[in-house]
């Protein structure tokens, strides 16, 4: 098992190899920065050119054909809460709920370990985590000010609590969290009920379900990489 000493170093690299990694995502957006600069002034140089060539022809109407033989998903059942593909499979979405192992017993480590080594065996089918930068969401702390901005008895705390569901807001315009999801794949339904059995069974794998707009938003990005996700 890791030592305390070997924890610490191990969280030392981790902190290292997030701000290279931050310097890395500064350094592509200045890069892009300058490549959109650039792209924008050729545009420009060439517009009246353009123009011209573009004067008489007729825009094409977009393959959705090309589209769909790429993107399996097909519709979303809203009674039983999945996707269903061209093939009539099943595709679903749950939130990894997380835990911090840094402080944890050697004990709960193993625990851990010998638990997901014995889940592993028991699901033999294919699954995917994605772990992904999602918008920090407020939505029940700004419910609850806005509450409190209603009472009558707390008006005279109303400029302070104004203030904190600014903040709230500007955390969810400008922030994200670093969330992990798991996609499920199924044959059938029964195959999926067998699936949630098996997830259901892991108390150190705990998977949570997760709205239908936020399952849309993370195949949205997965399929949109320079998007931004907005809730």
């Amino acid at each position: 098992m890791l030592s305390k000493e070997e924890k610490l170093k191990l969280k030392e690299q981790e902190r290292v190899y997030e701000e290279k990694e931050k310097q890395h995502r500064e350094e592509l957006k200045q890069l892009k920065a300058e490549q959109k600069k650039e792209n924008k002034n050729k545009k420009k140089s060439s517009g009246i050119a353009h123009k011209m060539r573009r004067k008489r022809s007729v825009p094409h109407p977009t393959d959705q054909n090309k589209i769909l033989a790429v993107f399996p998903i097909r519709d979303y059942l809203d009674g039983e809460n999945y996707f269903i593909t061209a093939q009539n499979t099943i595709v679903n979405l749950f939130q990894i709920q997380g835990r911090c192992y840094y402080d944890a017993s050697n004990d709960e480590i193993e625990n851990l370990v010998y638990s997901n080594a014995k889940f592993l065996q028991k699901y033999s089918d294919d699954f995917k985590i994605i772990s992904m930068n999602y918008p920090t969401n407020t939505s029940r702390q700004q419910d609850f000010l806005s509450y409190m901005l209603q009472r009558p008895d707390l008006r005279q705390f109303s400029d302070m609590l104004q203030k904190k569901l600014e903040t709230l807001r500007a955390l969810e315009q400008n922030t994200t969290d670093r969330q992990a999801f798991l996609m499920v794949f199924a044959k059938d339904k029964g195959h999926y009920q067998e699936q949630l059995r098996l997830l259901s069974g892991n108390p150190n794998f705990v998977v949570k379900a997760i709205s239908r707009e936020k399952k849309e938003n993370i195949i949205f990005q997965l399929n949109n990489m320079n998007k931004r996700i907005k809730v």
